[in-house]
């Protein structure tokens, strides 16, 4: 028939009018392409289910900690624009980098309230886990997903390395040779070298405190099983006597640890633990320069951190914010996420993943290391003993506490200078010796010096009474306090000793002068010193002169705004 379409034509239309119905429905979100796989390998796409087109946005916290910092902030910048949603809400992650003793402490305190927490490794989450099931009888964590695997190594600049016999195996234990040798590298034929120093993040983070559990591994023989009497053992207390009394530098990151090696240079510092990725970037961030960091994998094992991530089952978690913090994670778990881990010097948990740069000796590292040593993270009640342990072998600190009180840190600065004196004097430990001097035109002596466990209380009270008046002889009271703590150190050699210096920085009534003043102190250049530290106090602070003082004896200025106040005594804290 004339005019009359071609069953082809039908055929034609039909498959036109199956195509846009099945693509309005898809855009409507009836249904996804991929559908639903395993957690590990997604490809993080299979949750674009229903339509974001209402514009609302469901938020979800993720505290992490820092070692995986460039890792997570390019993740989360890339999922939040991927409009992920539960709902039809929009799924936005805001990430928090913190320490996880740090951040373990302030979700046990009620500061913080994460939908999802990714501390190093297990060992915080046991213990958090622990904690709510004893004390509040919460559930609090459920399980848990190891994200990337970050071997915890030692790193050494290479010369150094060469001469303990890298790239064979060297070991804690070698370490600790080492470290505790009074010749130090003179015993290697290198005595322009100085002594060995080293340095770890204090055990609040994770890398600090995973490095004293290394340790008692390294001298019992074990990779797995610490017992409560393996820490009883006279052997094992003697080894971590000895190995944490060699330590120059404590901080709060092994960050910090990583930018003051590089600043202070190889005298200041022969080695440190760090993250296997840390040696990568700091490699690549420096041009292997003043030499090129190693990776020491300790022939006795080691830990591999997995930065687990866990969704917390808190009050303030609900059945939506649960769906967005899975989908999440199954993005973290995708191929394309953990090949972008690898690129950043973070070895994927996906297996059967090739490993290429940076994994090479360019970078200090090497790709194929055996996971037949990996030490395991021991049970909760060992943890706890553990760290305890720590406290009780670790170098003790004297500090003199030198307060200014003149006229010109009346108001708000010396409102903050008292409340953080107090705060420091509060945290420290009651081995720690404590002299505190206050100052305006004239010198005085608030509390001799004393054993902290015996004159804490006393010393706070008189802190809180202190107010502001008169000048300032801030050279005169230094130059005193400094004079002061070379002949303590002296005296008692095996201890740590510092300054902390809190005031603005003027000075008014001094008998010494300036350039006097900068001559009597240290030029940088010394390393076995006493440190001064010194805080920052009112917006007309002289933040030149006390960075120099700082700089003067390796130390350094900290801020002191309301808000890093805490943040600021904390850090200080770490270093003795």
């Amino acid at each position: 028939m004339a005019g009359k379409p071609k069953p082809g034509f039908w055929i034609v239309v039909i498959l036109v009018v199956v195509s846009l119905v099945g693509f309005a429905t898809y855009r409507a979100g009836f249904f996804s392409i991929g559908g639903t796989s395993d957690r590990a390998g997604k490809t993080g796409q299979q949750k674009k289910i229903k339509s974001a087109a209402s514009g609302q946005k469901l938020k979800i916290t993720f505290y992490s900690s820092s070692a995986k910092r460039n890792w997570v902030d390019e993740m989360v910048s890339q999922f939040n624009t991927s409009d992920f949603n539960v709902g039809g809400k929009i799924i936005e992650v805001k990430q928090f980098h913190v320490t996880s003793g740090g951040s373990f402490n302030q979700i046990k305190e009620g500061k913080i309230k994460p939908d999802l927490w990714s501390p190093g490794d297990e060992s915080w989450l046991l213990m958090a886990k622990t904690y709510f099931q004893d004390v509040k009888q919460i559930a609090l964590i459920d399980t848990f997903t190891p994200l990337v695997n970050i071997p915890l190594i030692v790193a050494m600049w290479e010369p150094m390395a060469k001469e303990l016999g890298y790239p064979k195996p060297i070991g804690w234990t070698d370490i600790a040779d080492v470290a505790k040798n009074p010749k130090g590298w003179a015993a290697f034929g290198h005595p322009e070298w100085g002594k060995f120093r080293w340095g770890h993040a204090h055990p609040e983070a994770n890398s600090g405190f995973l490095t004293i559990i290394s340790e008692v591994y390294a001298i019992t023989g074990k990779t797995k099983g610490i017992t409560i009497e393996d820490l009883k053992n006279p052997k094992v207390v003697a080894f971590l006597k000895d190995f944490e009394g060699a330590v120059e530098h404590y901080g709060l990151s092994n960050s910090w640890i990583d930018k003051f090696m590089h600043l202070k240079g190889p005298a200041y510092l022969s080695a440190c633990v760090q993250y296997e990725n840390t040696i990568i970037q700091t490699n690549e961030k420096h041009n292997n320069k003043p030499f090129k960091l190693v990776a020491i994998y300790p022939k006795e094992g080691n830990f591999w951190t997995q930065h687990p991530v866990a969704v917390l089952k808190g009050e303030w978690m609900t059945p939506e914010k649960e769906d967005a913090c899975n989908q999440f994670i199954e993005f973290l778990l995708s191929r394309e996420a953990q090949q972008r881990a690898m690129q950043m010097g973070l070895r994927p948990i996906l297996p059967n993943m090739e490993m290429g740069s940076p994994f090479d000796k360019e970078h200090g590292v090497i790709a194929d290391i055996s996971a037949d040593k990996m030490f395991t993270v021991p049970e909760e009640r060992v943890l706890n003993r553990i760290r305890g342990l720590w406290e009780d072998v670790k170098v003790p600190a004297t500090i003199i506490l030198v307060l200014d009180q003149s006229g010109s840190m009346k108001g708000e600065p010396m409102d903050k200078a008292k409340e953080g004196a107090i705060h420091f004097v509060n945290s420290m430990k009651p081995r720690d010796q404590l002299e505190v001097i206050t100052f305006n035109n004239k010198v005085m002596t608030l509390t001799p010096l004393c054993d902290v466990g015996e004159c804490r209380e006393e010393t706070v009270n008189r802190l809180s009474g202190l107010f502001a008046a008169g000048g300032t002889a801030l050279y005169d009271t230094v130059a005193m306090s400094y004079a002061n703590i070379k002949k303590y150190q002296l005296a008692k050699p095996n201890r740590r000793y510092a300054i902390l210096l809190l005031t603005d920085g003027k000075d008014e009534h001094s008998g010494m002068k300036r350039y006097d003043f900068l001559d009597f102190l240290p030029q940088g250049k010394e390393i076995e010193v006493p440190k001064i530290y010194t805080i920052a106090y009112g917006g007309g602070a002289d933040k030149d002169l006390l960075s120099q003082i700082s700089n003067r004896t390796n130390a350094r200025l900290f801020g002191s705004t309301p808000e890093e106040i805490k943040k600021t005594y904390r850090e200080l804290s770490a270093n003795f």
